[in-house]
């Protein structure tokens, strides 16, 4: 997974470089999803990954698909990955480009997983805490998960804070073991 997001990445900034200039970046993620979703189809990926494709073929089928995909810069884009053989990475470039949008509207997506339900209280003075640390608004999406045994992990982006018990005590253990 790792792998696959370095890969999108450049993609994914050069096209949200590209919509941002345009006044567009609204219309590319609509594009970007759909094209996501296409690819993740495992019908119309079967269709499309078929060994006698050629690029310039695969770019066809999809862009006949849905004219939202047949503006000239989204079509040189899917052709540009279609030629690299990446049109794999569109869920990837989907996620990181939305991911810029937001960054770019100072806006941070936020998971907390919590072993237990927080209370608006509590889910409240942990968005504030992390509105002050990632100096941005906070969208928090909260997500129970016992086998933390305690505390919480929280993922914003590419960053993971793990404050859980469950974390704490495999480092006492690596530590104990080395």
């Amino acid at each position: 997974m790792a792998e696959l997001l370095t890969l999108a990445r450049p993609y994914a900034k050069a096209a949200f470089g590209y919509a941002s200039e345009q006044g567009m970046a609204d219309n590319w993620s609509t594009v970007l999803q759909l094209l996501s979703a296409m690819v993740q189809d495992e019908a119309f990926s079967a269709y499309l990954n078929r060994p006698e494709l050629t690029p310039e073929q695969q770019v066809k089928i999809i862009v006949d698909t849905n004219t939202a995909l047949q503006d000239q810069s989204v079509s040189n884009f899917i052709t540009l990955l279609a030629q690299n053989d990446r049109l794999n990475l569109l869920p990837e470039i989907a996620l990181e480009f939305e991911q810029l949008k937001a960054q770019n509207q100072n806006q941070t997506d936020v998971t907390i997983e919590s072993a237990f339900p927080l209370t608006d209280e509590q889910k409240q003075l942990l968005v504030d805490r992390l509105s002050k640390r990632f100096n941005s608004s906070i969208d928090a999406t909260v997500t129970v998960n016992s086998a933390l045994i305690a505390g919480v992990v929280i993922r914003a982006g590419d960053q993971v804070i793990d404050d859980s018990a469950q974390a704490k005590l495999e480092k006492m253990r690596t530590r104990l073991t080395a």
